[in-house]
């Protein structure tokens, strides 16, 4: 009976540290991950220069530009339509 009692004991012990391990491993990974992740950026942002890293893209500018003119035309064209219907 003694011995039924420590092999539950052990057994019971082994689970605590199964799911501490299990708890901890994934978060060191992560943790390297996100660490060479942002080791990577900053030193891609060293080489570049951040200005013009941080710059909008011409093709994208003009795109907004186009959209802008588009919304502001359907806006007044809104309350046209409420005439012709």
């Amino acid at each position: 009976e003694d011995i039924k009692k420590v092999k539950k004991n052990v057994v019971r012990c082994f689970n605590v540290i199964k799911m501490n391990v299990c708890d901890t491993v994934p978060r060191c990974i992560l943790h390297f991950f996100i660490t060479q992740l942002v080791d990577d950026l900053e030193h891609a942002l060293e080489q570049e220069d951040l200005v013009e890293f941080l710059k909008e893209k011409q093709d994208i500018l003009e795109r907004r530009k186009v959209c802008r003119a588009q919304f502001s035309a359907l806006k007044q064209a809104l309350p046209h339509t409420d005439e012709v219907l």
